[in-house]
């Protein structure tokens, strides 16, 4: 009778078992065909001399051998990272600055913060638009206060000293909010005591950066630059809409030259090469920014002082 029972118990957790792997299923079949399936097939046809209308040859690492040996590779990528980090430097300082002033109790700040948030909920597409308008060389809000005040027009979306410049106001404008978010949630985990006892202590501001505000700030920090970094190092929205990578290819990023040779030049293979050259540099980055952002040890409450 016993044995009976058992059978009978481990016939149950394997259907219960069976069931549980049912419920999951869907999750797998979408995971499977929406993700890894395109992503296997771009990487295969990396591997191929791909041009629409014609029949693939396999050409193994000729399409990436091709880019590299491509002056104009090699300017995008240049192009792409000095947007990266000059938007990351910017955004970065700008956020801790405007996290700092917004995470003060004033009447009205709440207001200020929903300003300050707008923009972050905008479409990328929509911000590039706006601020297209805004740059205009000729009708610009922009320049119209800078003749006002006394100097000249700027070509910013034509000329070659301007337009990539065009490109960062408009990133760092609708993404430093987002970091000033990750930062307000740092500050709002802070104990109060802490902020008490710095205050009794006449702990100097640089004090109470570095061994109060810090520590609780280094995971947000981290967040934001790794989100930020990705964000931009495949950035296609406001470079197509505000200049179309042009004058030249002076701001034309590496999902724009990816989707240049896809969509004018029908040459699926090299495309898919320039999006994992892509993934590759966002790997290294990332890694290379946890190593260096990433606590060594973690920090118990309790040896978080004043310095003093």
């Amino acid at each position: 009778m016993a044995e009976h029972i058992d059978v009978l118990v481990r016939r149950r957790r394997r259907e219960e078992r069976r069931f549980q792997l049912l419920l999951f299923l869907p999750t797998i079949v979408f995971l499977v065909l929406m993700v890894l399936f395109p992503l296997v097939y771009s990487v295969r046809i990396s591997f191929y001399d791909y041009v629409r209308g014609r029949e693939p040859r396999f050409i193994g690492f000729g399409n990436y051998a091709q880019l590299f040996r491509s002056e104009q590779f090699w300017l995008v990528t240049w192009v792409t990272l000095r947007i990266t980090l000059t938007c990351l430097a910017i955004e970065m300082g700008l956020g801790l600055l405007l996290g700092f002033a917004l995470s003060q109790k004033v009447p009205g700040m709440g207001v200020f913060r929903v300003l300050i948030f707008l923009p972050m909920m905008l479409a990328p597409l929509v911000a590039g638009l706006f601020w297209r308008l805004l740059l205009d060389q000729t009708f610009g809000l922009v320049n119209f206060f800078l003749e006002r005040l006394g100097f000249q027009a700027v070509e910013w979306l034509t000329d070659p000293r301007f337009a990539i410049w065009g490109i960062i106001i408009t990133d760092v404008w609708q993404w430093t909010p987002f970091v000033v978010l990750l930062i307000l949630a740092g500050l709002g985990t802070i104990p109060q005591e802490l902020q008490e006892a710095a205050t009794l202590d006449r702990a100097s501001p640089w004090m109470r950066f570095r061994n109060i505000y810090l520590p609780y700030l280094r995971m947000p920090i981290l967040l934001a630059v790794l989100f930020r970094s990705i964000d931009t190092l495949k950035m296609f929205d406001v470079p197509y809409i505000l200049t179309g990578g042009g004058p030249g290819d002076l701001t034309t990023t590496l999902s724009l030259l990816g989707y240049r040779n896809l969509f004018s030049f029908f040459k699926v293979g090299v495309a898919s090469a320039i999006s994992w050259f892509v993934v590759i540099i966002v790997n290294v980055l990332v890694n290379v920014l946890l190593k260096i952002l990433s606590p060594r040890r973690k920090i118990p409450r309790e040896m978080v002082d004043t310095g003093l």
